[in-house]
């Protein structure tokens, strides 16, 4: 458990799933999305669920998974990837992201995961700065079409 300022980064545990998916909202990125329901939420392995709360209120999580071969690294082994990243607005800038990726960052250097990765918008640049100072530098571009009919 990691705490500075108030804030406090600890494993979840079940009762914070519906507050996960609740942050996260109910329609998720796709139809199967984990995060989009507390039922789902219980079926991904929760070793990378990390909860915040600030002064002992929620205040956001974090998820990360460890995997083998990334398709989109050829050559990679084992890798640590940090996937959602989410912060209550009334939490933003006391440190919680910080925190959270703190302790990610603690976790995968405890278990010896070589290689990090984390993916975010080009736009986003809270999380870009939150990234590269954590040490991350980019590396793969993606580029995403779209076609109106």
């Amino acid at each position: 458990m990691a705490s500075e300022s108030g804030v406090t980064v600890r494993p979840a545990r079940s009762e914070d799933l519906v507050a996960v998916s609740q942050q996260y909202g109910s329609t998720g990125d796709t139809p199967w999305d984990p995060f989009a329901s507390p039922e789902r939420l219980e079926k991904i392995p929760r070793e990378g669920l990390l909860i915040a709360e600030k002064d002992g209120v929620y205040a956001g999580f974090l998820y990360w998974f460890e995997g083998r071969k990334p398709w989109f690294d050829k050559g990679a082994d084992q890798y640590a990837q940090l996937e959602e990243l989410h912060v209550l607005p009334e939490f933003q800038g006391w440190g919680v992201a910080q925190r959270l990726v703190d302790h990610f960052l603690r976790d995968v250097s405890d278990r010896r995961i070589p290689l990090l990765y984390v993916a975010t918008d080009e736009t986003n640049q809270v999380a870009a700065r939150l990234y590269e100072t954590a040490g991350f530098r980019p590396f793969l571009k993606t580029v995403h079409y779209r076609k109106y009919r």
